[in-house]
């Protein structure tokens, strides 16, 4: 069986469109889902807001995902603004109390995602399309 980058790169980004739709469902709905998931920090307006976000950032991945290689300015976009989350997460897990917010375990939980995202940008930055020849 031959390998083919074009493959396993829509697989990386299904999981990708799986794992944003349920962090939207989750946000939406205030679930707990995760075991290091902390529902304290759940406020009805900002978790609606990220769910907005996560449904756009699925759709982007989905689309990039029919055709990664049409959609490669898209697939720069998606991991430009993945390596700005990161940066974000960063320092969020630097900068944030969030044992002083009651939520001590949100923390861990931010650490899993941002590795996460490093995994997810490092595998799409490998799989990325070489430059096309039109």
């Amino acid at each position: 069986m031959k390998f083919d980058k074009t493959k396993l790169l829509q697989i990386v980004l299904i999981l990708g469109t799986i794992y944003f739709l349920i962090g939207a469902i989750a946000h939406f709905f205030g679930l707990t889902i995760f075991p290091f998931y902390d529902g304290r920090l759940y406020t009805q307006y900002h978790d609606t807001v990220i769910a907005l976000a996560s449904i756009i950032f699925l759709i982007f991945l989905f689309t990039i995902a029919i055709n990664p290689i049409k959609n490669i300015g898209m697939l720069k976009a998606v991991i430009i603004s993945s390596i700005i989350a990161i940066i974000f997460n960063i320092y969020i897990i630097s900068k944030i109390d969030f044992v002083s917010l009651g939520a001590p375990t949100k923390k861990f939980q931010t650490i899993v995602e941002t590795i996460l995202l490093v995994l997810f940008v490092v595998s799409l930055l490998i799989l990325k399309p070489k430059k096309i020849k039109y």
